[in-house]
């Protein structure tokens, strides 16, 4: 039996805190009206240690998309991109500048645990100069605001390790499954 999948309260507090210092209170409201009523209220109240369900945090991917972005993929990577780098701590990037993004890379399974619960399968190939992901058993992978926030969260945490702008190529992607090949 599938395991619900969860995501940690952490992703919307840095959401939140983002639209707030970044684009006002305006943005925020819009990005929450933009939600399910049940889920909006996550947004504008998260408890950065509280599990939500995934569903929660597609709504509101599809939200910063339909409100923020007006459905521009540019401006919605850019804000995925922005979440990323505020939601990584000092601490935290220092380590990044200091180690290779194929070490980050071979790490994402297990980081990922850290901010998500559920029964889905990563897999990591990784040198000196690219990396190979693929997730498998992700439903919400169907989503194109899905695949890009993928898309744009890797690309970030591997130009924070190298400083310089990867190439990011989708392999392929299926209702479930994607395939991401990551140039640094």
């Amino acid at each position: 039996m599938a395991v619900p999948a969860l995501v940690k309260g952490v992703w919307f507090v840095t959401a939140r805190r983002h639209l707030l210092d970044v684009h006002g209170d305006t943005a925020l409201q819009a990005v929450a009206r933009a939600m399910n009523p049940d889920h909006g209220r996550v947004l504008l109240e998260p408890l950065p240690s509280q599990w939500y369900a995934e569903g929660v945090f597609q709504d509101a991917l599809r939200a910063v998309m339909e409100a923020h972005a007006r459905h521009d993929a540019d401006v919605f990577s850019q804000f995925i991109e922005a979440c990323t780098v505020l939601g990584v701590n000092t601490f935290f990037r220092v380590l990044l500048r200091i180690t290779s993004p194929a070490f980050l890379m071979r790490k994402m399974p297990g980081l990922s645990r850290q901010y998500r619960r559920n029964d889905w399968v990563c897999d990591v190939e990784a040198d000196d100069h690219r990396a190979l992901i693929s997730w498998r058993r992700v439903p919400y992978l169907a989503d194109r605001n899905y695949r890009l926030y993928l898309v744009a969260m890797m690309a970030k945490c591997s130009e924070l390790c190298t400083g310089k702008r990867p190439t990011i190529t989708v392999g392929g992607h299926g209702d479930d499954w994607i395939k991401l090949q990551v140039v640094y």
